[in-house]
Formats: structure tokens, sequence, C-alpha cells
């Protein structure tokens, strides 16, 4: 288990705690004198109700969510919060304390195993619905062509890799772009077979996903009347690679992007606050 402490103000009240416990990643936080202390594993069949075990001997107040959510409703002391409400008011939260809330009304991507979207205005969420399409589907994929890697080797491999050897490029069909898309975005991905290494399609893949997710998020956005989309999730962390290809594709809408601090815990963080003030 991956335990650190978050760099930013300490937002829990003493004996608060909070598990987002995801398809994929079960994530904690919990109040310490030292700031919150913060941790992610992989979700297992036991694994919410270990979190669960070790957050209560010290925690007043424990708030649960997640896709899983259900494993753990049930448990003594625990307060359950819908997984878009949870992810909304911890992303709240982390972007008043980075002093970049703004007018606070925004589309939120939560990207997860799969990826849920969310207008939040006046500190409310409405949900948007989804996509299928998020760390579980290129943790999938890159199983099969990587079975030997992690999910941090593959999104460190896409990191390195150059995804210009296995995708077309609007640059080889038009140097100078066409219309409104711009030469370095995507033509066709995935399609050179002649070229690249594993490194290069997985960062072809990893850019697949993030210019996808990008197309649907900023079509949330224009439908709610929002310009601006916050990032949180599982997938989005340490993810600068993705970050990126969102931000290039979302772009073309109008939109601008931005990634909460430590995105990953946003829903547990939330989770915690909202269990605080029940």
């Amino acid at each position: 288990m991956n335990n650190h402490h978050l760099s930013l103000p300490n937002l829990l009240s003493e004996g608060a705690a909070g598990i987002d416990a995801g398809m994929t990643m079960t994530k904690t936080v919990r109040h310490t004198p030292n700031g919150i202390e913060v941790s992610a594993t992989e979700t297992t069949t036991t694994i919410e109700t270990n979190a669960w075990a070790r957050l209560r001997y010290d925690a007043r107040t424990i708030g649960i969510t997640g896709a899983r959510l259900g494993d753990l409703a049930q448990q003594e002391g625990v307060v359950a919060v819908p997984e878009i409400d949870a992810a909304a008011r911890g992303c709240l939260a982390l972007l008043t304390a980075d002093d970049a809330l703004g007018d606070g009304d925004f589309l939120m991507a939560l990207l997860g195993t799969g990826t849920a979207f969310a207008a939040i205005r006046n500190g409310q969420a409405t949900h948007l619905g989804g996509a299928a399409l998020g760390g579980g589907s290129f943790a999938a994929l890159a199983r099969r062509v990587a079975p030997q890697f992690t999910y941090a080797e593959a999104i460190a491999a896409a990191e390195r890799g150059d995804r210009r050897n296995v995708d077309i490029m609007i640059s080889d069909v038009y140097p100078e772009g066409i219309g409104r898309i711009s030469a370095d975005l995507t033509a066709a991905h995935l399609v050179r077979e002649d070229l690249g290494n594993l490194d290069d399609f997985l960062a072809g893949l990893l850019n697949l996903h993030g210019e996808s997710i990008a197309q649907i998020a900023a079509g949330r956005a224009r439908m709610a009347n929002l310009s601006r989309i916050v990032l949180c999730g599982g997938f989005i962390h340490n993810n600068p690679r993705l970050q990126t290809s969102i931000t290039q594709m979302a772009a073309l809408f109008g939109c601008n992007v931005e990634v909460v601090p430590a995105p990953a815990y946003a829903g547990a963080l939330g989770a915690a606050l909202t269990a605080a003030e029940a």
C-alpha cells in the first residue's frame, strides 16, 4: 500500500476520513497532525473492508463512495456518499485550497475505470452521463500487448513513446492543418503497421483515450453552456501526457482544461468532508 501525505492545507477536521472504493483502485484519506494522509491500492474482494478496518480505530467519521460503495455501506459508523457528489465536493475543496476555484462553474470529468461527467454550478453537481473509456480500458488493452507491465509501467512507457510512429497525423495529409484542426492532431489512431515500438503503441493508445474523452467532455460542456473542464480521478493522476492530449483536443471546442491537485483522491476527500458534516 502506498501511504503518503498531500502537500495541501489540512482540509479535514480531526477524526475525519474517507474511502473511495473504485472498480480498479481503492483510495483513502484521513486527517493527521501532519496533513492529509492518503493511500491507494488495487481493489480486491477484501481491500475495501480492510481499508475501513484500518481507519475506523482513529476516525470519528468515515465517508464512503465509489463504484464498490455497496460493499461497505452497511459497515458501522460510515456515511455513504454518491460518487458524483463526493468527487464534486472534493474538486471544489481542492480548487479552493489551490486558489483556483474561480467562479466555481465548470464541467467535471471524473476519469477512473470509466469516465463520468457532471456540470458543477453553485457547489451543486448535475450528472451528465459518462463514457466507457478510462483507465480500465487503457489498462486492459495495454495488458493485451504488454502483459509484463503494471499499470504504472504502461503509463511510463506511453510517456516515453512517440505516437507519431503509430498514428497517421493530420500533418501527414494536410501539412498546415485543415480548417480549425491543427496539424499535430490525429487523423487515424494506431494504423501504422511498419513503424513504432511498444512504447510508441502505448503512447498512441493513451492519446486515443485522451482525444476521445476530450471530444465527449467538450460536447457535454457546451451542452451545459460551460467552457471550463476540470479533470479529477485516478486515470489523470500523475499522467501529464493524457492531460496534454485532452487539453489540445478540448481547445478545438473552445474549452479550457485544468487538473485539480492530487486528482486521484478527490472522491475520497469529498466523501470525508461530507461525512464530517453529517
